[in-house]
């Protein structure tokens, strides 16, 4: 392999150039032969396809931007270079603080004065959920996907650090929280005739997708029952009380309960820099009981300047399989061009994704084998609560445009501890993104040995991605330019009364960035019990560059360079 593909060494810094280190030194050190094994020939010509610029000429002036992650982070991982890699000492206290669970005595029970356990659940229900859904021949991908016995008395989560409080990290701030969720009804008879007729039953709603913008959060309520009765809704940033109701967004009238001309059960939205709202419909309701696919799914894009709907896009049937469930999406727009605006949406039970390009109202659907689920990664274990899920590809984060005019999609399943990525010139059309498989590539290591689980993620536009950890009550933060390991990972929320499944994660396009966190239970919400006199769902926010700032995750940190040549800490 000729040493000009490998990248030159350079430290990012968001505030000045690069440090570029323009000697042989590195190169000749990595000119083995063992690259030139057949192994390594699609990393050779996938490295080629991404130089390595510090400054490009746009409109007029240079730009510094960030290289293409996907080459130095292959570069790194895949060939073995850990040492020229970002990494931090093996004994640091981020790495003590990712040690998987310990067993403990099963008759423990946290208190107020302790943080080494949570409180133990009693009464869980041991049986598995009733279904009646028809599967596609060879896929078991029920919502309940067999729960593993009762639950087992000796789990323990890795919280042991935390003192029991509300805030869970320095940078985080509770925003709402509730027991049960309420709604703006038009009026008291309104919300009597609701409730009489089934329409909206309180223990039922659990909200899952969460954005913001301009003072307004907006939170999406999946039909994961009977009794929903809306599935996408806003509350105000700032309230009297810390329990707002939920107000129908844009209005009632487009949450019909038998009507595929409004909204049906939407999972996950995202707001655009052109401030328009792009909601993904999945069409399906009663997920935990008999799931139903009851609307085609669709995507619904509102101007949030007016509420006005722009555009409805109902995904074409041949791109919907049996028991198909679209979860999740994220909107690729580049130099403020809103009209060519493309959206990438995960399909978690079919293992798929679809590419919707705007500007032409058309999309494809392809699938990777990266996108399945780790059947050694499909136990769960939270707060005694064991169950199994063969959830796909469905946490999905796009960095920021990168010096060659190309953003990096980073995705991962559910169940799953690996993270992946893909230039996003490989999604551009449906025979490039099936016919380049060897484009998708692994990124660094498994993001923890036990308990890795994530759902949501995004990257801020300085290329630092913050994720969901739902199995550990806590919240992460990798610097992309670094090696994906645990050791450069750093911890920016944790609790396990307060923190308990943070199920979502967005960051909003404001000036000053922050990320935006839900935590909803859910595990508990579908397999029981469900406590409707206690605090279930949670809205919390944090300034990026606070949760960031002197940790290992901060673009400007240079971590040392480590005896560690596995790249993997062992403690996780």
């Amino acid at each position: 392999m000729s040493s000009n593909i490998f990248p030159k060494k350079f430290y990012p810094n968001i505030h000045n150039d690069y440090v570029i280190d323009d000697s042989n030194e590195f190169f000749n050190e990595q000119n083995d032969s063992s690259f030139n094994e057949p192994l390594y020939d699609y990393h050779d010509k996938f490295l080629r396809k991404h130089s390595f610029h510090t400054q490009i000429n746009f409109n007029g002036h240079n730009e510094i931007r960030m290289t293409n992650v996907v080459p130095l982070l292959v570069s790194m991982t895949l060939l073995g270079l850990q040492e020229f890699a970002a990494q931090s000492d093996p004994d640091s206290l981020i790495s003590k603080e990712l040690e998987p669970p310990r067993p403990t005595n099963g008759d423990y029970k946290a208190s107020s004065n302790s943080f080494l356990t949570p409180e133990i659940l009693n009464s869980m229900r041991s049986s598995r959920l009733a279904t009646n859904y028809q599967s596609t021949s060879g896929y078991d991908n029920d919502i309940d996907q067999d729960i593993i016995n009762s639950p087992n008395p000796t789990f323990e989560t890795i919280n042991n650090i935390l003192p029991t409080e509300e805030k869970p990290g320095p940078a985080m701030e509770i925003v709402h929280s509730w027991k049960v969720l309420d709604f703006e009804f038009e009026s008291k008879s309104a919300r009597k005739h609701a409730i009489a007729e089934g329409i909206y039953i309180p223990e039922n709603n659990s909200p899952l997708g969460i954005e913001y913008w301009h003072e307004r959060i907006f939170i999406t309520l999946p039909k994961w029952r009977t009794g929903v009765p809306a599935t996408l809704t806003t509350v105000p940033r700032y309230t009297s009380t810390k329990s707002p109701k939920l107000r129908p967004y844009p209005s009632w009238g487009w949450h019909h309960q038998d009507s595929c001309g409004g909204m049906t059960s939407v999972f996950r939205i995202q707001v655009d820099e052109c401030d328009r709202l792009w909601v993904l419909d999945s069409g399906t309701i009663n997920l935990t009981e008999t799931p139903k696919q009851i609307c085609p799914p669709a995507i619904f894009i509102f101007d949030l300047r007016t509420d006005r709907l722009i555009r409805r896009y109902q995904i074409p049937e041949d791109q919907v399989k049996q028991d198909s469930l679209w979860s999740n999406i994220v909107i690729d727009i580049r130099n403020n061009d809103c009209n060519n605006a493309k959206a990438y949406l995960s399909d978690v039970w079919r293992y798929a994704m679809i590419v919707y390009d705007y500007s032409n109202d058309t999309s494809f659907r392809f699938q990777h084998h990266f996108f399945l689920p780790d059947p050694l990664s499909s136990r769960y274990e939270l707060h005694g609560l064991q169950f199994q899920w063969m959830d796909g590809v469905l946490g999905l984060s796009l960095s920021p445009l990168d010096i060659n005019d190309d953003k990096t999609l980073f995705f991962h399943s559910m169940s799953s501890f690996r993270e992946f990525a893909v230039s996003t010139m490989t999604l551009i059309d449906k025979n490039t993104a099936e016919t380049n498989p060897e484009n998708f590539v692994p990124v660094g290591k498994p993001r923890a040995k036990d308990y890795g689980h994530s759902s949501g993620s995004g990257i801020d536009k300085n290329g630092v991605m913050f994720f969901n950890m739902v199995t550990r009550d806590s919240i992460w933060c990798w610097d992309t330019r670094k090696e994906y390991i645990p050791q450069n990972f750093g911890v920016v929320g944790v609790n396990n009364e307060t923190l308990i499944f943070p199920n979502d994660l967005r960051i909003d396009n404001e000036d000053k960035q922050s990320f935006w966190i839900i935590s909803n239970k859910l595990p508990m919400y579908i397999y029981g019990p469900w406590d409707t006199n206690v605090i279930n769902f949670r809205i919390y926010r944090g300034y990026v560059q606070d949760a960031v700032k002197n940790t290992v995750c901060d673009p400007n940190y240079v971590v040392p360079l480590s005896n560690n040549n596995n790249g993997f800490d062992e403690t996780c």
